[in-house]
């Protein structure tokens, strides 16, 4: 009889197992599987080694990327496909005139330097070209800041360089872009950071608990931020933490503004892509992974793995970029579902911006006939200013929408709450 149970429990055991094996897996993509909860990368690291190594001696300094050809060619040869230039439904570094794709941008940005030219950035290999050849104008050479790490080590040595003239600071010290220093210094592989605003707000405050070292590299420059009015030296507006409302009490307690409306006299607040306070608290970034993850993905360059150095939309490279992770679905299954939460985001946008253009221009009106002054005038005037910053926060931020629709939804929606009071004071 013992032997009889005991075999029949073994029986019962495999039967078990079968029978758990066979079951059919989660295939909801919106809410991550069992599967994809074994995946997620650990305290921001990425699956995948790269199998490239050298073992010479690397070039000191500030160099161009070429110097490190004979070190790392596959690595040198990912980082120079960054000079394509390629569009996606929503994004994308395919430049296009930003005020003749959306004219109300005239409106918004009237009287000051984003209305004379405004384009779509062409990415890593143009940033020095483009900021050099643009035609708005600059303050000082801290226009640079982002741009490349010879400013940033002037800056070290004298803060005076962010008032230095700008086309003047290029000529005498600027002939290297961006390159492999700007992310890693002398260190291939070892994250270097050497702007001075992402420095000095980590060490103003506890943000640098929120941030991994993957995403510090790119919050370098991916964040918003302003230059002081004073010193010319660009500021991040962390003190308070990360995201729109944060940013907007701290220009709040600052009384800090960019311009002043010619035709409404609001004090406004020019956003600048803001990728890193707009991707932290997401779905992706609670999970625990960061820019590295999607934006760098381990690739096959010329038959060896890397780290892939060209920076681009993840959807361009979704085999390796996602489905590492949504491993039940295919690459044109996650793009079309990457796109249909960017839709509504992109779509709201829209509708927002042409809500704020009537605004301001029924504010500019009553304004200049009269009808309107005084607690009023100011009332409609902060509504303006506060308004356009929510938008405008989205609306520059580079994900279109997919690094954080939750939040961008909720600004958007601010801000058109905003709009409709102001629109019913304008019509008392």
């Amino acid at each position: 009889m013992r032997n009889k149970a005991k075999v029949l429990l073994l029986l019962l055991v495999i039967f078990s197992l079968i029978v758990t094996g066979c079951t059919k897996p989660n295939t909801d993509t919106t809410k991550p599987t069992e599967q994809d909860e074994t995946k997620k990368p650990e305290d921001g690291k990425t699956s995948g080694e790269s199998e490239v190594v050298s073992s010479k001696e690397g070039p000191k300094g500030i160099v161009k990327v070429e110097e490190w050809q004979e070190h790392y060619p596959e690595i040198v040869a990912s980082f120079n496909k960054n000079s394509e230039m390629k569009a996606s439904t929503y994004g994308g570094s395919e430049p296009h005139d930003y005020l003749e794709k959306y004219p109300y941008l005239k409106t918004f940005y009237e009287g000051f330097v984003f209305a004379v030219q405004y384009d779509r950035a062409r990415g890593h290999s143009y940033a020095l070209e483009d900021v050099v050849n643009t035609a708005r104008p600059k303050k000082g050479a801290s226009c640079l800041d982002c741009k490349v790490s010879q400013y940033a080590e002037a800056l070290a040595k004298d803060k005076g360089a962010a008032m230095a003239n700008f086309e003047e600071f290029v000529k005498e010290n600027v002939t290297i872009g961006f390159t492999c220093y700007d992310c890693h210094g002398e260190e291939p592989g070892v994250v270097h950071l050497n702007r001075a605003h992402l420095i000095s707000a980590l060490e103003k405050n506890d943000n640098k608990e929120q941030l991994t070292s993957k995403q510090t590299t790119c919050a370098q420059c991916h964040v918003d931020y302003y230059m002081t009015k004073d010193e010319n030296l660009t500021t991040l507006p962390w003190d308070q933490g990360l995201g729109c409302d944060k940013a907007y009490a701290h220009q709040q307690a600052n009384g800090f503004y960019d311009w002043e409306h010619p035709k409404t006299g609001a004090k406004l607040i020019k956003a600048q892509h803001p990728e890193t306070e707009t991707f932290e608290g997401s779905v992706h970034e609670k999970m625990g992974l960061d820019c590295i993850t999607c934006h760098m993905p381990t690739v096959e360059q010329d038959g060896k793995k890397i780290k892939s150095h060209h920076w681009t939309s993840p959807l361009f490279t979704a085999k390796e970029s996602c489905l590492s992770c949504h491993f039940n679905m295919d690459e044109q299954g996650i793009v079309k579902l990457a796109e249909s939460i960017q839709k509504p985001v992109v779509e709201m946008t829209e509708e927002v911006a042409l809500k704020l253009e009537d605004y301001i221009n029924k504010l500019a009106a009553k304004k200049e006939d009269g009808s309107l002054n005084g607690e009023n005038l100011t009332k409609c005037q902060d509504i303006h200013r506060e308004a356009q910053f929510y938008w405008d926060y989205v609306f520059v931020e580079n994900g279109e929408g997919f690094h954080n629709n939750t939040k961008q939804k909720e600004y958007l929606k601010h801000a058109d709450e905003l709009i409709d009071e102001g629109l019913k004071l304008l019509e008392v």
